[in-house]
């Protein structure tokens, strides 16, 4: 699939932003310490806080969603 021309892509700090507020939202909006935890136990983080390559993918649908309305259920 090919970007559009004016497509500037997402900061790698937004997508950090992005893949945090998700995981805040599933942790029940637990401290920055739990965020940080249980996306690294996702696999959305490495060790070093860094987005992996599941954490990007994970933020750019993320971002793609933005405008529609999503409904999580547990």
């Amino acid at each position: 699939m090919q970007e559009p021309p004016d497509h500037k892509p997402a900061a790698a700090s937004d997508h950090l932003s992005v893949v945090l507020g998700f995981v805040g939202m599933l942790s029940g909006g637990g401290n920055a310490d739990d965020v940080t935890r249980l996306a690294t136990g996702y696999g959305w983080l490495d060790a070093n806080g860094q987005l992996t390559t599941a954490g990007d993918q994970l933020a750019r649908a993320l971002i793609e969603q933005s405008g529609t309305r999503t409904v999580f259920r547990v």
